[in-house]
């Protein structure tokens, strides 16, 4: 959900990431404050993700995290999980549906540098203005060894008005190498579709890791 530009002042995005998680939740109806329900009904992509890129006993970030169900579900399967995301009311909501426990941790303030294995970013890389300072502040969290793992729609599928781009599995490629090893894959929901190895019609993600290279590589 959030997106960094370097151009438009915090405040202003976190007034409209707080109308659109708003407008969000109106869609969803009377599941989307119900947190249980979320966690049996997560996103088929964020399924997938996590069957890839499991988080047991690492420092994970959920990069634009909304209301935290996802990383809740982090944390639930072994990870110590932080949420960051840039809306106040949704990150208020994602620290009403983890209650009285500690953990994960919430926040609209961006972590400081080196300090996840394992960085989530699940459909957010479109939404950036700027690809590149995007991709820097998400290497960034990262410890020397660590993986940067995220989703992003193939084409114009979950098109929505704040998309700033669209992506092929070449210009992702593109985009993503410069950080350092890069490995891409389209998913589509139908699991008996992703066995079928010619490209297909329908609505599908991308699934990414990018590996910086540790300091050892550099030598």
């Amino acid at each position: 959900m959030t997106a960094t530009t370097g151009t438009i002042p915090q405040g202003s995005l976190a007034a409209e990431y707080d109308n659109q998680y708003r407008v969000w939740l109106e869609r969803q109806g009377p599941h989307a404050l119900d947190l249980a329900w979320r966690l049996r009904h997560l996103l088929w992509r964020q399924r997938v993700l996590l069957r890839r890129y499991r988080p047991d006993g690492k420092r994970v970030l959920d990069f634009g995290c909304m209301d935290g169900v996802f990383t809740i579900r982090l944390q639930q399967l072994g990870g110590e999980a932080v949420g960051y995301d840039l809306s106040p009311a949704a990150v208020a909501q994602a620290e009403k549906f983890r209650g009285s426990a500690m953990l994960p941790r919430f926040t609209t303030v961006a972590p400081g540098p080196g300090q996840f294995d394992l960085v989530y970013c699940n459909e957010v890389l479109e939404h950036a203005a700027d690809e590149s300072a995007f991709m820097s502040e998400l290497v960034g969290f990262l410890v020397p060894g660590g993986v940067l793992v995220g989703t992003t729609p193939v084409g114009r599928h979950f098109w929505d008005p704040d998309h700033k781009r669209l992506y092929d599995q070449a210009t992702l490629e593109r985009a993503l190498a410069p950080w350092g090893a890069v490995r891409v894959r389209p998913y589509y929901r139908t699991p008996i579709r992703n066995l079928l190895p010619f490209r297909q019609a329908g609505a599908a993600v991308f699934i990414f890791e990018v590996k910086p290279p540790s300091l050892r590589d550099s030598h």
